[in-house]
């Protein structure tokens, strides 16, 4: 007796869509990473703080009276006598800086700035006393004082980046500052007293180096140092005390340099830095493969005919395939376990022909079909031998 199972066949054809295989879990995304911007290109502005050290020196020359040996009083146990020292003052320093840098290739900063500071040198003085040599007696005593208001710098730099966020440069140009210079020398023996001051505008020239470490694009520490030359300041010294009643003035002659050495710290704000770009984006993984679409046709028991439930599942899957990109399909043919393996071997091969030449005639070229059977073997529903199951008794057609 033959069992038909056209209405299972029916109920089955949802199954067309059965993935091949379990979809592996795509890998975690790799860690965004940040890029750096460029802080050496654009203008940039900051605080500096530091310390001024002198480095002057200054000279006393007899002038008026004392060179004609007629200033009468003390003075005259002293003629032609010039004095000379080494100014040691220091002071605090502070002020603004800004600038602009281009950055004009991947390892070199050309720049240039300007900074203004208040402070250095401020009240400091120099004391000195010396004995007079025979045949004068008593001694010579010469207070020394200078002072500093501000100091300026407009200089250039030029620097060279080790690595993207630390540069080494040099530096160099103008400076100026306002310089205030007082003398007072006295002589013991005759208690004659001489004093000279002056205050001025002064400029000069400036050089050094420095490095400067940015933070991040908008931020960066820097420390400098500078030699700076503003030159010499000289003015005249009166007699302010036991002058005599014949003594002109100027009595004395002071020539200063000006000459210190400047050591600071500071930071600086970069404007025209662009900001960090966003993290770049992770690569998104690959899509895994589509998985095969697979169409089964049921057969009636012992039959390898194609029922009319069975032809528009071929139907289907020749449609399938003529909307995708030409590829080989699969078409095999299987049997449930009832029967001698031999007779489903040859059952399953005649039911996987009949398949494949209805697909085609609906237009599936038959060389892009594998043709195959598997006679009781992989069975969809496990059985014992014998066991007539609907669900073995089936082609399935396999598109990749």
């Amino acid at each position: 007796m033959r069992f038909t199972a056209n209405g299972a066949a029916v109920a089955l054809l949802l199954a067309s869509m059965v993935p091949a295989a379990a979809q592996m879990s795509p890998a975690p995304p790799p860690e965004p990473v940040m890029m750096m911007g460029d802080a050496w290109q654009g203008f940039y502005a900051g605080l500096n703080v530091g310390s001024a050290i002198d480095d002057s020196h200054y000279t006393l020359s007899p002038a008026g009276c004392i060179l004609t040996g007629a200033c009468g009083g003390g003075t005259a146990l002293n003629p032609g006598r010039t004095f000379s020292g080494h100014l040691q003052s220091s002071g605090a320093i502070g002020g603004v800086q800004g600038g602009y840098n281009w950055h004009f290739s991947p390892a070199w900063v050309l720049g240039v700035e300007a900074d203004f500071d208040g402070g250095g040198l401020d009240g400091t003085q120099s004391t000195l006393v010396t004995t007079l040599p025979a045949p004068l007696i008593g001694t010579n005593t010469r207070q020394v004082s200078q002072t500093e208001r501000y100091l300026g710098t407009v200089r250039g730099r030029l620097g060279w980046l080790p690595t993207p966020s630390w540069l080494i440069y040099g530096t160099g140009g103008f400076a100026y500052g306002q310089i205030n210079s007082s003398t007072l020398t006295s002589f013991s023996s005759a208690g004659d007293t001489y004093s000279g001051r002056a205050s001025s505008n002064k400029s000069g020239w400036t050089a050094g180096g420095g490095t400067e470490y940015a933070i991040n694009p908008q931020w960066s520490l820097k420390l400098e140092y500078l030699y700076v030359d503003l030159g010499s300041t000289g003015y005249n010294d009166a007699c302010i005390a036991a002058c005599g009643a014949t003594v002109p003035a100027p009595a004395y002659h002071t020539s200063q340099n000006d000459r210190e050495h400047v050591i600071r710290v500071g930071v600086n704000y970069h404007f025209g830095a662009p900001p960090p770009p966003p993290p770049v984006p992770a690569a998104m993984p690959a899509p895994p493969p589509a998985a095969p679409r697979v169409f089964i046709v049921f057969f009636d028991w012992d039959r390898d005919t194609i029922t009319p439930e069975g032809q528009a599942i071929i139907s289907q899957a020749a449609d399938a395939y003529k909307a995708g990109a030409p590829v080989q399909i699969q078409v095999t043919g299987y049997t449930d376990r009832s029967g001698s393996p031999g007779y489903n071997q040859r059952l399953s091969e005649r039911r996987a022909n009949n398949v494949a030449r209805a697909l085609a005639a609906l237009g599936v070229p038959r060389e892009q079909m594998a043709v195959s059977g598997r006679g009781e073997n992989d069975n969809r529903v496990p059985t014992a031998p014998g066991v007539r199951e609907p669900q073995n008794r089936r082609v399935e057609i396999i598109s990749p």
